[in-house]
This record gives structure tokens, C-alpha cells and sequence, in this order.
């Protein structure tokens, strides 16, 4: 193609360009001069009446701690929106769902926020109010993909947060909805830090978390001190001597379970990796190893094992031993190899029928269970377990 040509061509595709330009404005003109007649027809909410829509109400509290401190604020919400939703003109109450003690970064266990979802799913409620986003849920992607579910549903859900004075349902509320659980997601993360800050502040100066509801052998006392239980330290003390004489974890498990001793957490069969996992655990010689696991994810909330990514602080001889810190050790080597020989001749070796178990928790915390089948000797041996000077005979002719 020429020079010429291509000059030509370029022209009759500007002059062409410029035509359909004010062919377009002709249109809007002869739109707006009123000669168009367009009929209107109008959508489903356009022909209700003028009769009021009577909306069906429910509200949802959350708090994140079941601390005593937390009761007032979590009370406070659950009255405070009754009596708003019931004094509201065309608004029907239809309940109040409440979770207590439950963190908004996740939804898995908040049971009443999931069973609200579902009612909104079966056509029970047509509003949820709540005070504000961070009550609702300070994980961004689930704040907006249960904002949306609920949107979209038929008829949809709106939720009304009321410090943020936002609607879902509104149109232009999805980029400021988006905004601001963004900054709630981010506060639940700065929060997140400074708490494990906090606990790693704690461990490094000496100061460790050592729960013992599910520690056998050791109870805490009024002060936060570990004590030892006699009669749990004579299982654990069974486990470790059953070990250096050769007998395996499978074996040890099969006879605490054919003895009747429960595990620490009341369960009737012994697994071989409980025993395992008392036999690695540290704290028997005396010791104590802090952060063994850690929370990578605030969101989910999931503990993974330490094995290398994160410090681990260990404090020597911090509580009484129940194991000697040499058998400790020795064990330690034994469950290092693969094929192990026993240090000291294999024996058979019995626990006492009648074991003790105390109760670390709660109200009843010192208590001891006592089984109605136990029998006179039985009981002298708790007596003795327990430090009880008194005899049996004794106690029977004080109770005749």
C-alpha cells in the first residue's frame, strides 16, 4: 500500500469514528425529548402494599474469654438486644444467639453463630444486628463470604452493625465492609503477638506454664507449685522400672489396662504411646521444657510441635523428681534405639489392684474417688496412700 492509500484510509476511518460519535448523541437527545414511550414494569417489591413489612430480628454476642470480667460485657450484650429488638416498631424478635468464651478468627467452634447461619438458611430471619464487626468475625475472608452468603440468599439477610451504623444489604457497603474487618483481622493479629510476646517474656525469665490436669503424678497446689500425688507416682515410677528391665511400651499398656488403672484423663485402655509419651516427658526427673509446641496461624488457632522453628526454654530441677534424673536419662538413651537390650533382668512385675485417682480440678480439687467395691484391706491401703493415721476399725465404729 502507497503513501497516499494509507493517508487515505486513515481519513475515512477518523470521518467514520466522528459519524457513529454524533449518531450517539442523536440518541441520548431524542431519549431525554420525551418522543420515546417506554412502558415500565415493575419489580415484586414495587406492588406491596403500603402495609409495613414486619422483619424478624435476631441478634448475635460473642465474647472472646470466659473470664469472670467478660460475664458483665457478655450479659450486658444478650439484655441489651432483646429489649432493642422488641421495643423496634414492625420488628419481630426471633432469638439471641450467643457464644461465650469463643474467638471471632475462627467459626468452627462458635455453635451458636453456625446455628444462627442455618436458620437464616431456613427462612427464619430476615435481619441480624450485632454491635460490630469484630463481634461478628475478625477473620476478613469469613466476615465477607458469610455477608454474601446471607446476601444472596432468598429472601436475603441483611446484618446491621450498630457502632459502624452499616447495613449489608446496602449497595455501597462492600468496599467499607471489606475495610473495616481488614482492620479487625489486623488488631486480632497485633493482639496475637503481643500475647505470645508476653509468654515468651515469661519462659526466657524462668516463669513457665506447667498445667497438671492432664499430668499424672502431679497435682498444683493453692500457690501454683507442682506437688506430687504418691499414689500416681507409683504408676509412673511402675512404667519407668517396667522399661529398664526390658519390657516394651505395648507390653507396659496392656498391663496397666489389665490392672484397671485409668489414665489421667479417666479413659480405661492404655495406649503404648501414652506410655511412650510419659516416658519422654521431662518433667518426671524434675525439669521443665517450655514452648515445646507452637501456634504458626493465629486464624486457625492449630498447635504444631517445636522442632526447631521457635526457642524452647528448659528449667533444671524446677519441681520434685518422681524419676531419678539417671534412670531418666538412661531411658532417654534406650528410646533413642532402635533395637534395645534390657538394662536389668527381665521380671514380672504387679501393681496394687487398688489405685487412687484424685481429682485436680474444680470445686471437689483434692478429692479422692472412692470405688464402693473396695473392701476393708482396701481401704486400710488408702488410708496409708492418703497418710491417714487412723485405722479402718476405727473409722467404722465412729460411723456405727
Amino acid at each position: 500500500m502507497s503513501g497516499k492509500q494509507t493517508q487515505y484510509k486513515g481519513k475515512w476511518v477518523r470521518s467514520q469514528r466522528e459519524e457513529r460519535k454524533q449518531l450517539t448523541r442523536q440518541r441520548v437527545q431524542e431519549a431525554f425529548s420525551g418522543n420515546i414511550q417506554v412502558e415500565v414494569i415493575p419489580a415484586i417489591y414495587d406492588l406491596v402494599t403500603d402495609e409495613p413489612k414486619i422483619l424478624r430480628v435476631a441478634a448475635y454476642c460473642r465474647v472472646s474469654t470466659d473470664q469472670e470480667s467478660q460475664t458483665s460485657s457478655y450479659e450486658l450484650q444478650v439484655q441489651h438486644y432483646q429489649q432493642y429488638i422488641k421495643n423496634m416498631p414492625n420488628w419481630e424478635y426471633v432469638d439471641t444467639y450467643a457464644d461465650e468464651g469463643r474467638s471471632g478468627t475462627n467459626v468452627e467452634k462458635r455453635e451458636q453463630f453456625k446455628k444462627m447461619i442455618e436458620d437464616c438458611k431456613a427462612g427464619k430471619i430476615d435481619l441480624i444486628i450485632t454491635k460490630d464487626i469484630r463481634r461478628f468475625a475478625r477473620n476478613t475472608l469469613d466476615c465477607l463470604s458469610y455477608v454474601r452468603l446471607l446476601k444472596n440468599l432468598d429472601p436475603p439477610v441483611g446484618i446491621f452493625f450498630e457502632d459502624e451504623h452499616l447495613n449489608t444489604l446496602d449497595r455501597n457497603t462492600d468496599g467499607y465492609l471489606a475495610l473495616l474487618s481488614s482492620v479487625a483481622q489486623g488488631e486480632s493479629e497485633n493482639k496475637s503477638e503481643a500475647i505470645k510476646w508476653a509468654v515468651k517474656r515469661r519462659f526466657a525469665n524462668g516463669i513457665p506454664l506447667c498445667p497438671t490436669w492432664a499430668l499424672l503424678g502431679y497435682t498444683t497446689d493453692d500457690f501454683g507449685n507442682m506437688v506430687v500425688v504418691p499414689s500416681e507416682a507409683e504408676i509412673i515410677r511402675y512404667i519407668y522400672s517396667s522399661y529398664l528391665e526390658g519390657w516394651s511400651t505395648t507390653e507396659i499398656a496392656a498391663k496397666l489396662t489389665e490392672a484397671g488403672i485409668p489414665t489421667v484423663k479417666g479413659k480405661a485402655a492404655w495406649s503404648p504411646a501414652t506410655v511412650y509419651s510419659m516416658l519422654r516427658n521431662e518433667k518426671y526427673c524434675g525439669d521443665v521444657i517450655s514452648q515445646k509446641t507452637y501456634t504458626p496461624d493465629f486464624l486457625s488457632h492449630k498447635s504444631v510441635k517445636n522442632r526447631g522453628q521457635e526457642r524452647k526454654y528448659k528449667l533444671t530441677n524446677h519441681h520434685e523428681a518422681i524419676i531419678k534424673r539417671s534412670d531418666w536419662e538412661t531411658v532417654q538413651e534406650l528410646l533413642s534405639r532402635r533395637g534395645r537390650r534390657p538394662v536389668g533382668k527381665r521380671r514380672e512385675r504387679t501393681l496394687h489392684r487398688v489405685e487412687m485417682t484424685v481429682i485436680k480440678r474444680g470445686r471437689f480439687k483434692g478429692f479422692v474417688i472412692l470405688n464402693p467395691d473396695w473392701g476393708k484391706n482396701d481401704l486400710q491401703h488408702v488410708y496409708q496412700k492418703l497418710g491417714i493415721a487412723q485405722n479402718y476399725n476405727q473409722e467404722e465404729s465412729y460411723a456405727e
